[in-house]
């Protein structure tokens, strides 16, 4: 082959995987391929993997992954007429059989998050503070989070974006309001604290009128039982209880304690 003939080739060679290369295209994970020839958008996707397209066609790779989009210091205003703010960061993803069409008429993903989906989230944010006063909003976090999720679903449902959920941080108030609240919580506490020590004091006090009770009803008894049996008897039995069975080495009297018997004279 002479030399003419081997440049042929070789530019044969050279325009061809040019042209293999403008006609190939891959489709990364997560994503899908809006596919566009002269201005107009194919209506169906393409999937995730390798394509040889029409040279004249472009390909956008619509991202459709779980993607999370924030909304800094986002405002509400509460029923209580307490401003709120608070930090949100929504979890979201695109259908990915709408994806030519959202393309087509909003643009790329980014665009679409950037126009429509954060203001929604500030917006839903606005719209569910305005239910609760700011002590609810407090102790209801989750019951808030689920109400946000469900007004911004409604407004994204057009643009076929499917919210996962949302993680609603710590509110922030005004600073006097905040203070304020802290200072009922305190004082709250300290009511707490005080109604617990009341409590114990008054069982302390029953317990101890229990066993005032007690031991009056026990003096009774014995002074029934010594009234019963004779004060001399019962003194000789307290006396024999007491007894360690040892008699004393010396002892005055006529009798021997603890025994009945008289001493000889």
């Amino acid at each position: 082959m002479d030399s003419k003939k081997l440049v042929t080739v070789g530019i044969g060679a050279a325009i061809l995987a040019i042209a293999l290369f403008n006609c190939a295209h891959v489709v990364p994970a997560g994503h899908v391929g809006v596919v566009k020839l002269f201005g107009a958008v194919r209506p169906e996707p393409l999937k995730p993997g390798f394509y040889v397209l029409n040279p004249l066609t472009s390909v956008y790779d619509f991202n459709v992954r779980f993607q999370s989009a924030g909304a800094q210091k986002a405002e509400g205003g509460t029923s209580d007429l307490q401003e709120v703010f608070e930090d949100l960061t929504l979890n979201y993803e695109y259908d990915a059989a709408y994806a030519p069409y959202l393309y087509n008429n909003f643009g790329g993903d980014g665009d679409i998050e950037a126009k429509f989906i954060i203001p929604a989230l500030y917006e839903s944010f606005k719209a569910v503070t305005s239910r609760y006063t700011a002590e609810e909003l407090v102790t209801r976090r989750s019951a808030v989070s689920g109400d946000v999720v469900t007004v911004l679903t409604q407004k994204l449902a057009k643009y076929h974006i499917l919210v996962s959920d949302i993680n609603v941080q710590n509110f922030h108030f005004d600073p006097q309001f905040a203070d304020a609240v802290r200072q009922k919580v305190v004082a709250g506490q300290n009511k707490l604290t005080a109604e617990q020590t009341l409590e114990t004091a008054r069982i302390q006090t029953d317990q101890r009128v229990v066993e005032a009770e007690g031991r009056a009803k026990a003096s009774a008894i014995e002074a029934k039982a010594l009234e019963e049996q004779g004060g001399d008897k019962f003194i000789a039995l307290e006396a024999i209880k007491k007894w360690n069975g040892q008699l004393p080495a010396q002892w005055s009297g006529t009798a021997i304690p603890f025994l009945n018997l008289a001493m000889p004279k």
